[in-house]
Protein backbone atom coordinates (compact mmCIF):
# COMPACT_ATOMS: atom_id res chain seq x y z
CA UNK A 1 0.00 0.00 0.00
CA UNK A 2 1.19 3.51 -0.82
CA UNK A 3 0.63 4.81 2.72
CA UNK A 4 3.08 2.32 4.21
CA UNK A 5 5.62 2.97 1.47
CA UNK A 6 5.59 6.76 1.88
CA UNK A 7 5.39 6.95 5.70
CA UNK A 8 8.53 8.64 7.02
CA UNK A 9 10.83 11.42 5.87
CA UNK A 10 12.19 11.97 2.36
CA UNK A 11 14.87 14.35 1.03
CA UNK A 12 13.63 15.81 -2.24
CA UNK A 13 14.82 18.07 -5.04
CA UNK A 14 12.49 20.00 -7.34
CA UNK A 15 13.88 20.86 -10.79
CA UNK A 16 12.24 23.05 -13.42
CA UNK A 17 14.69 24.42 -15.98
CA UNK A 18 17.43 26.27 -14.11
CA UNK A 19 15.43 26.26 -10.86
CA UNK A 20 16.51 23.68 -8.26
CA UNK A 21 14.93 23.59 -4.81
CA UNK A 22 15.76 21.15 -2.01
CA UNK A 23 12.98 20.27 0.42
CA UNK A 24 11.98 17.68 2.99
CA UNK A 25 8.72 15.72 2.72
CA UNK A 26 7.38 13.93 5.79
CA UNK A 27 4.42 11.55 5.51
CA UNK A 28 2.27 10.25 8.39
CA UNK A 29 -1.09 8.49 8.71
CA UNK A 30 -4.04 10.73 9.51
CA UNK A 31 -7.79 10.34 10.06
CA UNK A 32 -7.55 6.85 11.54
CA UNK A 33 -5.12 5.64 8.89
CA UNK A 34 -7.45 6.34 5.95
CA UNK A 35 -5.57 9.43 4.82
CA UNK A 36 -1.90 10.22 4.42
CA UNK A 37 -0.69 13.67 5.49
CA UNK A 38 2.44 15.08 3.85
CA UNK A 39 4.23 18.11 5.22
CA UNK A 40 6.83 19.65 2.91
CA UNK A 41 9.31 22.29 4.04
CA UNK A 42 12.02 24.23 2.30
CA UNK A 43 14.02 27.34 3.06
CA UNK A 44 11.45 30.11 3.28
CA UNK A 45 8.31 28.02 2.81
CA UNK A 46 6.34 24.84 2.81
CA UNK A 47 2.99 23.23 2.15
CA UNK A 48 0.77 20.45 3.37
CA UNK A 49 -1.01 17.74 1.43
CA UNK A 50 -3.67 15.15 2.23
CA UNK A 51 -3.75 11.97 0.13
CA UNK A 52 -6.62 9.50 0.09
CA UNK A 53 -7.53 6.37 -1.88
CA UNK A 54 -11.16 5.37 -2.40
CA UNK A 55 -10.85 1.58 -2.81
CA UNK A 56 -14.49 1.16 -3.82
CA UNK A 57 -14.13 3.51 -6.82
CA UNK A 58 -10.36 3.11 -7.42
CA UNK A 59 -9.86 6.89 -7.17
CA UNK A 60 -7.06 8.92 -5.62
CA UNK A 61 -7.52 12.44 -4.29
CA UNK A 62 -4.76 14.84 -3.28
CA UNK A 63 -5.48 18.20 -1.66
CA UNK A 64 -2.51 20.56 -1.43
CA UNK A 65 -2.56 23.57 0.90
CA UNK A 66 0.20 25.98 -0.15
CA UNK A 67 1.84 28.35 2.31
CA UNK A 68 0.51 31.44 0.47
CA UNK A 69 -3.07 30.34 1.19
CA UNK A 70 -3.95 28.73 -2.14
CA UNK A 71 -5.31 25.20 -2.50
CA UNK A 72 -5.07 22.68 -5.34
CA UNK A 73 -7.17 19.53 -5.67
CA UNK A 74 -6.00 16.66 -7.88
CA UNK A 75 -7.73 13.41 -8.85
CA UNK A 76 -6.51 10.15 -10.37
CA UNK A 77 -8.10 6.84 -11.31
CA UNK A 78 -6.65 3.37 -10.95
CA UNK A 79 -5.48 1.10 -8.19
CA UNK A 80 -1.76 0.86 -8.99
CA UNK A 81 0.04 2.61 -6.09
CA UNK A 82 3.36 2.52 -8.00
CA UNK A 83 2.24 4.90 -10.76
CA UNK A 84 -0.48 7.47 -10.20
CA UNK A 85 -1.33 10.04 -12.89
CA UNK A 86 -3.14 12.99 -11.26
CA UNK A 87 -4.91 15.85 -12.98
CA UNK A 88 -5.97 19.01 -11.20
CA UNK A 89 -9.68 19.73 -10.88
CA UNK A 90 -9.43 22.88 -8.73
CA UNK A 91 -8.76 25.76 -9.15
CA UNK A 92 -8.43 24.73 -12.82
CA UNK A 93 -7.34 21.79 -14.97
CA UNK A 94 -3.89 23.20 -15.79
CA UNK A 95 -1.76 20.78 -13.73
CA UNK A 96 -0.82 17.14 -14.35
CA UNK A 97 1.41 15.24 -11.90
CA UNK A 98 2.58 11.64 -12.17
CA UNK A 99 3.89 9.81 -9.10
CA UNK A 100 6.35 7.01 -9.94
CA UNK A 101 7.69 4.59 -7.33
CA UNK A 102 11.22 3.98 -8.61
CA UNK A 103 12.47 1.73 -5.78
CA UNK A 104 11.92 1.10 -2.07
CA UNK A 105 13.92 4.26 -1.33
CA UNK A 106 13.15 6.55 -4.28
CA UNK A 107 10.15 8.12 -6.01
CA UNK A 108 9.67 10.85 -8.60
CA UNK A 109 6.96 13.36 -9.43
CA UNK A 110 6.78 14.54 -13.05
CA UNK A 111 4.61 17.62 -13.47
CA UNK A 112 3.35 19.75 -16.32
CA UNK A 113 1.61 23.05 -15.60
CA UNK A 114 -0.16 25.25 -18.14
CA UNK A 115 -0.53 28.83 -16.94
CA UNK A 116 -0.67 32.20 -18.67
CA UNK A 117 0.01 30.68 -22.08
CA UNK A 118 3.17 28.95 -20.87
CA UNK A 119 3.96 25.31 -20.13
CA UNK A 120 6.28 24.49 -17.25
CA UNK A 121 7.62 20.98 -16.74
CA UNK A 122 9.30 19.84 -13.56
CA UNK A 123 10.66 16.74 -11.87
CA UNK A 124 10.87 16.10 -8.14
CA UNK A 125 13.20 13.31 -7.04
CA UNK A 126 12.80 12.05 -3.47
CA UNK A 127 15.11 9.73 -1.54
CA UNK A 128 14.13 8.12 1.78
CA UNK A 129 16.16 9.37 4.73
Amino acid sequence: MLAHYLTGTWNCTYRAGAVHLAYTATYAHDRGGQTLRETASWKGGGDEELLAFDAQHHDWTAVVFEDQGTTTILRASGSNPNKIAYGSIYPDKGLAVTFDRVSSTKYTLHATMHSGGKTITSVDTCIRR
